[in-house]
């Protein structure tokens, strides 16, 4: 029956009059669906040309029921089944306790539902759970010792689905019935180049934005019917973050403080520098500045307070409250850890909160503060990144951009008017993102939000061990459309380690070089960043939040054995391992603000070894292992200094270019580091001016995380270019 319900499919008998179906390459026809709802694939749902990965996503659909004994996309209806495919997320939460991490990387991995996201080969699903019950010391949880009978159950019902696809009868040409519960979007802008940063007027009509015009960007306001639109600022800067006052006549926005410089973060969606607040009046055209060296500006409901983010004590940045003039700065928001940066307020519509972003180096928190008291309560704290917080109308929950479900997506969670949180995360958008700074309309009946078309790849540059400078053009090393970041060479120069989110979570992986081959190191949530090589390339460390705070952890690259080396409650993050591989320096702020500790390779006798602050993301050991090198923008003036591990006052070196991403050329004299994620310099601690090396003709790519080849003739760096955005409105019921 189900060959004769496929064979009729494809020689056309049942498919609506209008429609001519074709055969295509995966053996179903266009325009006919096939396939039972509950196991059915979102391509398939669609009606699109099928291939190996639709199985790979019903494998994912079966296991996930075995496991959980419910189905992972429940509905009353067919059309509640494939509205429930297209647009939730299964329930995570009620996997099986003690499931081993592995496996709940692969059930996410199977149900990603952008197939070229997808793992890619069924076989990959053997091997892993194989791996997983096999694994020494592994406790055996009751999932754990089901697991082999259920990879056998669920790989036999793949191989069934691959020989014959199930005839869901009449669905070709009513799948869209019973779909009208579905959030509606719209895409709201269309222009090439990147647009972001939308606001809402204060009367839901208009959103104001930012769109890149020859290079830089500038202010445009477009009535949300998309009839009219005109250019609000002009010029030779870069011009974000625009919002509204209450009364809709003034817009304020953040320009950059030099001409042609363009706003870029200090990491992606993180922390921006060398920008001002603006104000303008939208009747006359009149511009002034309003609030120097501050960011996110965002009115009070009330239009007396305007709260930014700004770094004005130090380098930490912190939420402050200006009055409507822009005078009588208060900082509203502390936090005892200098590590601790806070972002982008938004008011609630009451004006007594505020819901902000927490950033702990490569963690993104949310937080809420109490304007009368100050005080601070937590709305996440988790290994995800968690941005762009917005309330709701009702003040009763908060939507906000979060990796929690694998892309960069829109999400919502309750909150409670006593403080913090009130329930679980809802998904509210899916697929690869990403979904990005969210602007909630004042009348609650629409988000709008930039989708954004990003990634970070791995180049390479060929250089002169002895200077530096370029002898070849630069080319790609390791490239997909998620972000590949923080390579590192290994001891020999024939594999690159580093940390990229193409499974879905960021983890470490290794890209050999000779056969063009990429391994996974690490699975599973919490943030595996910037990778370290043993000298005998045995084992790798890496800094993870996969146990709740930032640590340093170890790979054992034979056995696959992670083991969390500093299990503390700071921040410790960036570790680089001494030459003899013994120890291991990296930044920590278990004593308030980050500095340099040194500790034994196996976890044992860490210690700090400065005490007057450091920032960045390197250390470097110089070649003897004798002496650590690092920055600190704390001293007077802020500089590069080297410190013994075993003892003694750090030691100023001259001044280079850069600090934060350093790279010794051969012999250590010679210090390599890029400046305004665009220039490649080279410093020599010995005399002379650092020289320029090498920058992209085209301004907007971003060169980061800079590190010398063994030999010194190659760079390898992260090399990041916006490929456009466009800004997509979504209807709420709130």
């Amino acid at each position: 029956g189900l060959a004769k319900a496929f064979e009729a499919a494809r020689s056309g008998e049942g498919a609506t009059p209008t429609m001519s179906p074709t055969v295509t390459s995966a053996g179903t026809a266009a325009g006919v669906i096939l396939g039972t709802a509950s196991y059915m694939s979102p391509e398939q749902a669609r009606g699109k040309p099928l291939d190996r990965r639709t199985d790979v996503w019903s494998f994912g659909c079966v296991l996930y029921e075995l496991l959980t004994a419910r189905r992972a996309f429940p509905g009353d209806t067919v059309t509640d089944t494939l509205a429930a495919i297209l647009d939730r997320e299964p329930d995570w939460t009620i996997l099986p306790a003690g499931l081993p991490r592995e496996v709940q990387s692969l059930l996410r991995r199977c149900l990603e539902k952008d197939c070229h996201r997808r793992l890619a080969d069924i076989a990959e699903a053997r091997r892993v759970l194989g791996k997983t019950v096999s694994t020494p010391g592994r406790p055996k949880s009751l999932a754990a010792s089901l697991l082999p009978r259920l990879a056998w159950i669920a790989l036999g019902i793949v191989a069934a689905l691959v020989a014959a696809r199930f005839l869901l009868p009449g669905i070709s040409g009513n799948r869209n019935r019973g779909l009208s519960s579905l959030p509606e979007f719209s895409q709201f802008t269309f222009a090439t180049g990147v647009e972001e940063f939308p606001a809402w007027s204060p009367r839901s009509d208009r959103i104001a934005f930012a769109r890149e015009v020859g290079g830089l960007r500038k202010i445009f306001i477009r009535d949300v019917g998309g009839k009219q639109e005109s250019q609000v600022t002009e010029g030779n800067h870069d011009d974000i973050h625009p919002t509204w006052s209450p009364d809709g006549k003034t817009l304020l926005f953040v320009r950059a403080n030099r001409p042609s410089q363009r706003l870029e973060p200090g990491d992606v969606f993180a922390t921006y520098d060398g920008g001002s607040v603006w104000s303008r009046n939208l009747a006359s055209g009149a511009e002034g500045v309003l609030v120097e060296n501050a960011f996110h500006p965002a009115y009070s409901p009330d239009g007396r307070k305007i709260a930014v983010d700004a770094s004005w004590v130090g380098d930490i940045r912190r939420i402050w409250l200006v009055d409507e003039r822009g005078r009588n700065p208060v900082q509203l928001t502390i936090d005892p850890s200098e590590a601790v940066s806070h972002h982008r307020p938004r008011w609630s519509a009451d004006g007594k909160r505020i819901v902000f972003q927490n950033m702990k180096k490569t963690n993104f928190d949310l937080g809420i503060v109490e304007i009368d008291n100050r005080r601070i309560f937590p709305i996440t704290n988790d290994h995800f990144q968690d941005l762009n917080p917005v309330w709701s109308v009702d003040g009763e929950s908060i939507y906000f951009t979060s990796n929690r479900g694998g892309g960069l997506n829109i999400w919502r969670i309750p909150v409670s008017r006593q403080g913090g949180r009130a329930g679980r995360p809802e998904q509210i958008t899916t697929g690869p993102g990403q979904d990005v700074e969210i602007a909630m309309a004042l009348d609650g009946s629409h988000l709008a939000f930039s989708v954004l078309k990003q990634n970070a790849d791995l180049w390479e540059l060929p250089v002169s061990p002895a200077t530096g400078k370029p002898i070849g053009p630069p080319a790609e090393v390791i490239a997909t459309t998620r972000e590949d970041s923080r390579g590192a060479w290994s001891p020999r120069g024939r594999r690159i380690a580093f940390n990229s989110d193409r499974g879905g979570f960021m983890n470490i992986w290794i890209h050999d070089l000779s056969d063009e081959t990429t391994t996974q190191i690490t699975d599973g949530p919490g943030g595996d960043y910037q990778p370290n090589w043993s000298p005998d390339a045995k084992w790798i460390a890496f800094f993870s939040s996969r146990e709740g705070s930032l640590d340093i952890w170890k790979a054992d690259l034979k056995s696959g054995e992670l083991t969390n080396l500093t299990r503390s409650e700071s921040l410790d993050l960036n570790p680089f391992i001494s030459p003899e591989g013994t120890r291991i320096a990296y930044h920590s702020d278990q004593g308030g603000r980050l500095e340099v500790w040194v500790m034994n390779a196996d976890g044992t006798s860490p210690r700090p070894v400065t005490r007057i602050g450091t920032s960045g993301h390197s250390l470097r050991w110089t070649p003897n292992g004798k002496f650590i090198l690092f920055r600190s923008p704390h001293a007077s003036p802020p500089g590069q200094f080297r410190v013994n591990p075993d003892g003694g006052n750090p030691e100023r070196l001259p001044e280079i270019a850069g600090g934060s991403h350093i790279s010794l050329l051969p012999g250590g004299r010679k210090i390599m580091d890029v400046t305004g994620h665009k220039t490649l310099w080279v410093s020599s601690l010995d005399r002379g001016s650092p020289i320029p090396i090498f920058e992209f003709e085209d301004p907007g790519i971003r060169i980061d995380y800079p590190v010398l080849a063994p030999g010194g003739n190659r760079v390898l760096f992260d090399r990041f270019r916006p490929q456009g955005g466009d800004i997509w409105l979504l209807s709420v019921q709130d």
